[in-house]
């Protein structure tokens, strides 16, 4: 399996722990954060969106998609357990759609936009915020004190399903929280500088830490060259 995807990208993050939550041992492709990226436009037939799976000769976009291939080759554990498939498969569209672009809102207001920029070449971060408004279709970011007021919400929502259980819907994960994760991972790994917003809630925290210890499993990275050899 070959995973095309960048380290700081929370929709790669949910695939990476997957692997290392049923153990599968993939090779990685370091691609480009924004456009052009030209090793994998011709993969994906001119999907651009991050991660990107392979197999062989076989491309896979969308994460939801990339979940139930792998639970398809790899069943065991599950990413649904004992938890009915439709609720899972619903509060995981929930984090994937409505949570995930308010937490990035959140993420990405000033003081984390800074943070997470700080290393970056110059150029990157000049073609960063156009790149992102074009995926967004032109649409706007969601304003940051809106946005942290929606944040807060969703958290305390993930907080009360934690209650009574170590995972969202009981005592083993399943995919809503991989789903859930890769957004408050972005948060507490990748914007410390602000993930006091985690204070509140700290079920919602320590959850995170049991799920970060899955771990990426065994993994290594390997060029584009080879990959695209590897896809004909």
């Amino acid at each position: 399996m070959i995973l095309h995807h960048y380290p700081t990208s929370p929709f790669a993050e949910k695939i990476r722990l997957i692997f290392g939550y049923k153990n599968i041992a993939w090779q990685g492709v370091h691609i480009p954060m924004v456009m052009p990226k030209p090793d994998l436009i011709p993969l994906t037939g001119g999907y651009r969106k991050t991660p990107v799976l392979q197999i062989g000769a076989d491309i896979y976009c969308d994460t939801a998609l990339i979940c139930d291939v792998l639970e398809h080759i790899s069943p065991t554990p599950s990413l649904y357990n004992a938890a009915p498939k439709g609720l899972v498969r619903s509060l995981a569209q929930w984090a994937d759609t409505l949570l995930f672009p308010v937490a990035m809102a959140y993420n990405f207001q000033p003081k984390g936009a800074q943070h997470v920029m700080a290393g970056m070449p110059e150029d990157l971060v000049k073609a960063f915020a156009p790149d992102r408004q074009a995926m967004r279709g032109g649409a706007a970011r969601m304003p940051a004190a809106d946005a942290t007021a929606m944040y807060k919400s969703h958290l305390r929502r993930i907080s009360s399903m934690l209650e009574d259980h170590l995972f969202l819907l009981g005592d083993t994960p399943c995919l809503a929280d991989f789903s859930v994760y890769h957004s408050v991972w972005f948060t507490y790994a990748k914007v410390p500088v602000i993930d006091s917003i985690l204070d509140a809630t700290p079920l919602v925290r320590a959850w995170a830490t049991r799920m970060a210890e899955f771990g990426h499993a065994e993994h290594e990275t390997i060029t584009a060259a080879k990959a695209i050899d590897i896809a004909k």
